[in-house]
């Protein structure tokens, strides 16, 4: 049962609080970042900062409308707003390319992109299917409904192709580790990670067997270091640590190796055939493979400038000499690289002050998961949470040159209504269902 309360009454201020201020802050960067001089009125919808205040309005509009509903209704229709952005996603692919990629509905002089919605619609069905299934992940048929429910709109991305978002559902993985999935799992995607990092960087590469005058590849060097790996498990198990199982553990070991070869391959065969051209160019830029920092570099190394430009207290509020409306030293500075406009105009302590809020708003988060009776709130909580971690750290990540660029904007912060839509609903979500929680049984 449910009892009567008042529809403000339990709010979580603070995460409107967070929401705003970080709202704010962006509009400003915004209107610094891509000032005109013939339009200086922020509310002029023929800038980009114009229309952001457009699309803030419309979010908060959205946002507050949210509040309005009850929690239930929110929870019952969660399948349903799951199938409807499955089927903006597989209607986008019909589109015609912008940039190569089919990732936008046209409407005049305004598109909408389908994946930023499509992390609403995953959230509420994965936090729908779990609390209702009450078997920790326990039965194949669970795990496999799972994997549908993140796979289905994982390869519909994809397709776009839209290699960005497929990156953020990754942080779904880490919802259900907290809700029950063996931390097995997340450490061999973080080998797996590994694994590949090293393939790419030395697949091609030959060298020396130490100590010997025997010329392997780079490939069958990892081969070899793997198997060195399991050999050296197996000896210190046997002799020193667990000399029970050892028939699993050889197993283990065996299968391991020869999972190895063929992810391997994988991976070899993955980035030469799958990926296009200038995916691999951003791979290549990361790992070092390649040094062109006025062509193929150029984005990151203009942004790193900007950055550095800002020195510890920043140039001032408009007053950044590289990422400007005005001399466009910086590509794409109001999306992607939005972080290098703060961060020249504030600085060290701005950038630090910024991800200070944004570590704020997700240590709040998890402590409105926490507190929930309703393990529906709970598993959608931290979706949330991870799929705000995955875009502050893969963006600033990008700004910094410690991530490929790959079109992530920054949560509240990076112009695009989409973005802006997507992440309020996401956060208003969460309050509206965290304001219920004294009304909850179980």
């Amino acid at each position: 049962m449910r009892r009567k309360y008042a529809i403000l009454g339990d709010v979580d201020w603070v995460l409107i609080g967070l929401y705003l201020i970080l709202v704010s802050l962006g509009l400003s960067n915004i209107y610094a970042a891509v000032y005109d001089v013939e339009h200086p009125m922020i509310f002029s919808l023929s800038t980009e900062y114009g229309k952001q205040f457009m699309w803030i309005g419309i979010s908060l509009f959205f946002g507050l409308s949210i509040l309005l509903l009850d929690g239930s209704f929110i929870k019952k229709n969660a399948y349903w707003v799951y199938g409807f952005t499955m089927l903006l996603l597989l209607l986008v692919l019909f589109t015609s390319p912008i940039n190569g990629a089919r990732s936008w509905f046209g409407i005049g002089s305004v598109g909408i992109q389908p994946s930023e919605f499509a992390k609403i619609g995953i959230s509420l069905a994965l936090a729908k299917y779990i609390a209702e299934m009450g078997s920790q992940f326990k039965e194949f048929k669970s795990k496999f409904r799972i994997g549908l429910i993140l796979g289905i709109p994982s390869i519909l991305v994809l397709l776009q192709p839209d290699a960005g978002t497929f990156i953020i559902f990754v942080s779904f993985v880490l919802v259900l580790y907290r809700e029950g999935l063996s931390g097995n799992i997340i450490l061999f995607g973080i080998v797996a990670v590994i694994v590949a990092v090293i393939t790419l960087i030395v697949a091609d590469n030959t060298f020396f067997i130490p100590f010997t005058k025997i010329k392997v590849t780079g490939k069958f060097g990892i081969f070899l270091f793997i198997t060195l790996l399991g050999l050296v498990s197996i000896f210190m198990v046997k002799n020193y640590v667990i000399p029970r199982n050892r028939k699993s553990l050889y197993r283990v070991i065996i299968g391991g190796f020869l999972i190895s070869i063929v992810f391997v391959n994988f991976v070899e065969v993955g980035y030469t055939n799958i990926l296009q051209s200038h995916q691999k160019e951003r791979i290549d830029l990361l790992l070092g493979k390649i040094v062109d920092p006025d062509g193929k570099g150029y984005n990151i190394n203009r942004s790193k400038a900007a950055i550095g430009s800002g020195g510890f207290m920043g140039n001032g509020f408009m007053q950044a000499k590289l990422a400007n409306a005005n001399q466009r030293h910086v590509p794409m500075q109001s999306t992607d690289f939005i972080f290098c406009t703060w961060s020249e105009e504030r600085g060290f302590l701005g950038a630090s002050l910024l991800i200070g809020l944004y570590i704020g708003l997700m240590m709040k988060i998890i402590t409105v998961a926490e507190r929930q009776r309703s393990r529906f709130t709970r598993i959608y909580a931290y979706c949330v949470l991870g799929i705000f971690f995955f875009h502050m750290l893969i963006n600033i990540g990008m700004a910094i040159g410690l991530a490929p660029v790959i079109g992530i904007p920054l949560p509240f912060f990076s112009y695009g209504g989409s973005s802006m839509m997507s992440f309020t609903v996401l956060l208003f979500t969460l309050i509206k269902l965290d304001a219920e929680r004294k009304n909850v049984l179980q």
